[in-house]
This record gives structure tokens, sequence and C-alpha cells, in this order.
């Protein structure tokens, strides 16, 4: 008697308690005949039990069809485990939007969360961290820059990509219809990949060396970075680049390959930094436009489209002067105390404002309606390079043409610590050019410096707004007035949605949208959700904030 017939002859309440506890991967396996089959494929309650004992529930619980949603993620579980490179390439997108759907259901609290160490395990194997977050053309840029290599790079992407879209048309990928496919049809829905030596064949004998053209719906330059229905070569760059921010811990090295580890003799230097790279896409003035992106981390589409490699960048610099600020002045140790947990924070309503030891001003109820939570205490820093070396660099001798890269740069910026005390003042409908799911918030509040407290151009009086994109990204900006006066601006996206941990993202630059600068990067997180109706008598510099995992 083989080992199916064994198993059926089991009460189903027994066999269904053997299966729910094998591991989800297996399920393919175990439809060894057409009666175990029948048993697993349409057994809605062993599909949730399964998946409960893995991820975090969802959010839709009276209707999710759990099948599906499990077989999603066990494929993407086996496109992260594999050690296929083209295959990671082609799927970029896949694992990209399931990545964002574990996020948005994980709970608020990491501590009890199964979705973030499950992509934490799955995200310390150096192929998935340089393949998934190391993908955006800031990273092709350095490697071109280092070592030549932005051919290969592509054409493993995009010839991957397109071998497999001929095979597995976009229509075979998308939510809808996997719902409808049953689970033999995608329990073990990788598709076959082309080998490495097969595209660069390809590339030899069409003699195309660049990236492959992949016509680009005009809509699709307006859509969410997580859609699932356009796959332009762009749009996976800003996949991969979102996926690092949201990752959160910043990668300041870049890597000749993929290679989960380097030959152990090489006599070649395959990493190198990347921040220098990151500081010259960051202060090139060139990327602003007043309508088109409104000086801030947007594509120049006049959309408020979200640009995730400018805020990759941004979050690389933001990270390296971190770090550098923390060598000099060791009591700000605490800043960087969640930097090494990645996905911790990037996930909506995952802020959790500390206890206090200090009198909070009573709660207005005004606040009661606002869904950001934006009355409160937040952290920002702000960088800068001297006036006299950005204008040089951006205006110098010996400029770039309007379609090249300016060269890397090692100048060192200035970094200033700031607090700002904020509190709502008006809540309207959302404008037609906002997205219509929340209001629109105004705040009002002072911002002081913490180091050096005597810098006058970060104390003084802010104020501005909080929104959502017509993507449904959180937009703040805001506005530092001085004497009655607006002088400095701010654009920033909230990484991880409504609320979330990780904070805003964005450039800081002049109110008049001046060509000339100045502009940099900038980044704010809440502390806590009161503001303090008197000062407290110690302090400890940054110890005594919670800090954002950049």
């Amino acid at each position: 008697m083989t080992m199916a017939n064994n198993l059926l002859h089991l009460p189903h309440e027994v066999l269904h308690s053997i299966i729910a506890n094998t591991d989800p991967q297996d399920l393919a396996a175990l439809c060894c005949c057409r009666a175990l089959n029948d048993f697993i494929k349409n057994n809605h309650l062993l599909h949730k039990e399964m998946y409960l004992k893995t991820f975090d529930s969802l959010s839709q619980k009276d209707n999710t069809v759990w099948g599906p949603e499990l077989r999603k993620l066990v494929n993407v579980q086996k496109i992260l485990e594999s050690s296929d490179d083209a295959l990671k390439l082609s799927q970029l997108q896949t694992v990209a939007v399931s990545i964002q759907d574990l996020l948005t259901n994980a709970p608020m609290d990491p501590r009890t969360s199964l979705n973030l160490p499950f992509l934490t395990n799955l995200f310390e194997q150096r192929q998935n961290v340089n393949t998934f977050l190391c993908s955006s053309s800031l990273f092709e840029w350095a490697r071109a820059e280092l070592w030549g290599d932005l051919s290969t790079t592509r054409q493993r992407r995009d010839l991957a990509a397109m071998l497999t879209e001929q095979k597995f048309p976009r229509s075979l990928r998308n939510h809808s219809t996997l719902n409808s496919l049953d689970s033999e049809t995608v329990a073990d829905p990788i598709p076959e990949q082309p080998e490495l030596g097969d595209l660069l064949a390809y590339v030899s004998r069409t003699g195309d060396t660049g990236s492959i053209p992949v016509p680009v719906p005009a809509e699709a330059h307006a859509a969410s970075p997580t859609s699932a229905l356009q796959r332009p070569q762009p749009y996976d760059r800003q996949l991969s680049a979102k996926l690092h921010c949201l990752y959160g811990v910043s990668i300041g090295t870049v890597r000749k390959t993929c290679e989960s580890s380097p030959p152990r003799y090489s006599l070649r230097n395959d990493t190198a930094e990347i921040h220098p790279y990151a500081r010259s896409r960051v202060y090139d003035l060139r990327q602003h436009t007043e309508n088109g992106t409104f000086w801030g981390p947007f594509l120049d589409d006049g959309l408020g489209t979200v640009d995730w490699e400018k805020l990759e960048a941004i979050m690389i610099i933001l990270d390296y002067n971190l770090r550098r600020s923390t060598e000099v002045h060791r009591q700000y140790e605490g800043m960087l105390e969640l930097q090494e947990n990645p996905w911790v924070g990037a996930t909506p309503h995952s802020f959790i404002s500390p206890p206090q030891s200090v009198p909070m001003e009573p709660p207005l109820p005004l606040e009661a309606q606002d869904p950001y939570s934006v009355t409160g205490t937040w952290m920002r820093v702000v960088c800068f390079l001297d006036y006299t070396a950005l204008y040089d660099f951006n205006f110098g001798d010996d400029q770039p043409e309007r379609d090249h890269l300016r060269e890397p740069i090692d100048t060192e910026e200035a970094t200033r610590l700031i607090t700002m005390k904020i509190h709502v003042t008006k809540i309207q409908a959302p404008g037609e050019d906002d997205g219509q799911q929340l209001p629109v918030v105004h705040f009002q509040g002072k911002s002081s410096s913490i180091r050096p407290s005597w810098d006058p151009n970060a104390n003084s009086k802010i104020k501005g707004t909080v929104r959502l994109t017509p993507q449904g990204e959180v937009r703040w900006t805001t506005f530092s007035v001085f004497q009655g006066e607006e002088r400095w601006r701010s654009e920033g996206i909230q990484i991880g949605g409504v609320r979330s941990a990780r904070g805003v993202l964005g450039f800081w630059f002049d109110k008049d949208f001046d060509e000339h600068g100045p502009a940099g990067p900038t980044a704010f997180w809440k502390s806590h959700d009161g503001i303090e109706a008197k000062k407290p008598s110690n302090t400890h510099g940054w110890n005594q904030f919670t800090v954002p995992s950049y």
C-alpha cells in the first residue's frame, strides 16, 4: 500500500492536521494523486490554517480566498531561495508586489509579526540584497563607472524579463487571473529561465548591447509603484529603489556582481562605496523643476508620482552623514539603534508613542480627526553642501551635457539635528490633484536646532500640510517661517505609509524654487505624540528619542 493510500484511509480530521503541519512549499508534492489533490485543492480551512501559521493575517478577513494567497507567497519564497540570478532578475515585480503586501498586513508591533522575520531571513542571502535592492540606476551607474559592467547587468535583467514575458504574458501574472487558477496550475509556477549564456548569445547575434526596448503605455508613467499591470524597464529600477527604502538598512557599498560570495583569492576590488554617486544625484539641481517635480522627490510629470530612486539616494546620504556624526559625537549613539533592523517601521500605523515622564498638553478635538497623527514632537535631520561647493558643482567649468550624469563627489556636508513640535490647525477635503482616500491636514509649530543650537536657519516657526498623492503615497510639505516670511520649503514622502515609524524622506529648498539653489536632503520622524508642556530638567542628546531605521 502506498503512502498516499495510507493517508487516505485516515479520518479527514487527522489528515487535515497532518497536512496543516507540513511546510507550505510541500503542498504541491503532496498532490501526488487525484484523491489527495481533491482534498487539498479547495480546502479553504486548510489553506487558512497553513497561511496563519506562517504569515500575519490578511486585512480582508471576510472574503479572503486563502489558497491563492498562500501559493503566491510560496512562489515568492521559492524565487528568493533560488540561486538562479536570471530568475530573480526577471521576477522583480512579482517579488516587489508581494513584499508590499506583506508589509501592509504586518501588525503595528514588529515583535509580534510573522511577515517581518520571514522577509528578514530571506534577505540575509547576499544575492537577494544585491539583486532586488541594488538594481536601481544609481547602482548600475556606479558599476559602469567602476568596472564598465553596465551592459552585462542590463542584459541579464532585461533579456530575462523579455523572454519571460514572451512565455508568460502579464495577463497570466496579474492578481485577478492568479486567483482564478487551480492548485495544479500554480502549485509550482516559477517559469523555466534561459541560461545567461543564451541571453548573451542573443546580444551577440543582434548586436544589442544596451537595454531591450519595451513598449510603455502612456498610462504607465502615472502608475503606482506597486501596480501589477505595467512593467517598463525604468519601472523595475524604481521598484528596486522602493524595496531598498522599505528595507531601511542603507546599503553603503556597490558590488561588481550579484554573487553571494566573491572568489576567495580574487585580487580585484569587487566592492566600492556608493555614497559619492548618491551625493551627486542628490545635489544635482537640474533634477528640480517647479511644475514637474515641485523640487521634491517626484518624477518630472507634474502628477506627484514618487521617484523612488531619488528617495534611495537621499536615504544613502543621510545614513552616511548620520553615522559620520555619530562617530564624532558619541552622545548620539542612540540615533542608529534601529538601523540594523530590516523592514521594521516600514508598515502603516507602526509608530507607537513611548511613555513620557513629562506633562503633555491635552489632545484637541481636531486632532481626533487627523488620520496622519501629525501632532507631536518630531526629530529632523538636514544636510547641505557649502553653497560655494554646491554652485561650483552645478554651474562651474566643464559642465556635462543636459542628459549626462555629473561626476560622483566626496565633498563633506554639514548636518543639522532639529526638533519640530507641531499641531494640527485645519482639516479639509482633498483637492482634485490629491489622493481622494484621506483629507488634507494643515499644521504649524516650532522648529529648534539641537546641534548646533545657534543655527538661525534651524530655529523658526514651521507650517505645512500632509496629503495623499494620486497614487496613495503620504506627501508632506513644510515651510520654515522667519518673522512672518516663508523662507525654506521641503517636500517629502512618508516611507511605509500612513503613521509609519520610518518617517519622511525628501528635499529641502528655497521656497521660491530658485534654480541656483540651495537645496539638499532631509528626513524627519516622530519621537512621541505629545508636545512637551515644559522642558525636562535633564537631557542626554538623542539617546532619549526613538529613531528611524535609515
